[in-house]
């Protein structure tokens, strides 16, 4: 009886580490940006739209962030630092907004990255370089 619950235990243990990666095919890169500032400038901020309630894309961000994961699989845990980096475009209602800060971090990475993200404008959305999207 004591083996058993050794070999249940150990398998437990084995099978909880294991579901932090997701074994990642090449073409989960194609949706990762070549330029090194996509994503880490507030000149090239990743452009999620969907904070407004009603737009075609409410609630991009949300899934962005689901869909993202580091270099091989882990997953990523974004923190919301605040708004930031105020900018101009005439194209918008109010002429312009601000830039929002988050922070990813995944299981051994040696530094958490900072990235600039634009909650008013939609582009179909990158992972910044280092990243993957689902």
């Amino acid at each position: 009886m004591k083996q058993v619950l050794v070999i249940v235990l150990a398998l437990f243990i084995v099978g909880c580490s294991s579901t932090s990666k997701v074994a990642l095919s090449e073409d989960r890169f194609l949706l990762t940006s070549n330029d090194p500032e996509y994503g880490y400038t507030e000149n090239k901020p990743i452009e999620l739209g969907g904070f407004l309630r009603g737009t075609k894309s409410a609630g991009a961000h949300i899934e962005y962030f689901e869909g993202l994961m580091g270099p091989n699989g882990e997953k990523v845990k974004v923190t919301r630092l605040g708004s930031c980096c105020e900018f101009e475009d005439k194209s918008m209602p109010f002429g312009g907004g601000l830039l929002d800060r988050y922070q990813l971090t995944y299981e051994g990475q040696k530094k958490p990255v900072i990235i600039y993200v634009n909650l008013y404008k939609f582009n179909k959305p990158l992972a910044p370089m280092g990243f993957a999207l689902l």
